[in-house]
């Protein structure tokens, strides 16, 4: 929440404001614990679950060496075809693989079981869990956003890369009009 230091009153008629300039440090992980679970059986019977390691992946090589099972290698591979941008599930006899919601879209798959060798149906992408953000500030008048309205001021495209101080600027912004005509306050969140 920000405080000016004098109350602003707007006079007559009707305001708006619009996001220019958005400054935000890309410091948060796309593996997290809600989205890192998987299961398998090597075809023993017995369902094993393992977690990929929290962190912020920024390929998909990377993420699939967090989920490499090295005493299963000839059981079960999970394989990344650059060109193609999927990743093959490959299992041997009676094995499965049973990929939570989270990991499963971070690479292409539908989250569920799967008892055959697989390549996942959709391309993957390693920023699936975080792909924009939602900046909301308390001087905008609610915007339908979904099923419900909300103090929307704007959605913004995630960019850059883990540790990067982010610019993002926009030459021509989106003005959305304001609630109030008085305030000395202005809360901003970033969801």
């Amino acid at each position: 929440m920000t405080q000016l230091p004098l109350p602003v009153t707007l006079n007559n008629g009707e305001w708006e404001v619009g996001l220019v300039d958005l400054i935000y440090p890309h410091t948060w992980y796309n593996i997290r614990n809600d989205n890192n679970m998987f299961g398998f059986d090597v075809g023993n019977g017995e369902l094993l679950v393992r977690r990929v390691p929290p962190g912020c992946y920024e390929t998909v090589p990377d993420i699939l060496k967090g989920m490499h099972l090295e005493l299963h290698e000839n059981k079960i591979e999970f394989i990344y075809h650059s060109v193609t941008k999927k990743v093959k599930i490959k299992l041997g006899d009676k094995a499965r693989v049973i990929l939570h919601k989270g990991i499963a879209e971070l690479l292409g798959f539908e989250p569920g079981e799967y008892k055959k060798s697989v390549e996942s149906p959709y391309i993957v992408d390693p920023t699936a869990s975080f792909p924009i953000m939602y900046a909301y500030c308390d001087l905008v008048e609610p915007q339908i956003v979904g099923h419900i309205q909300a103090p929307l001021l704007k959605i913004i495209k995630v960019e850059g890369k883990d540790g990067e101080v982010v610019n993002a600027h926009y030459t021509r912004p989106h003005y959305v009009p304001v609630i109030r005509q008085q305030f000395q306050t202005i809360e901003m969140i970033l969801l």
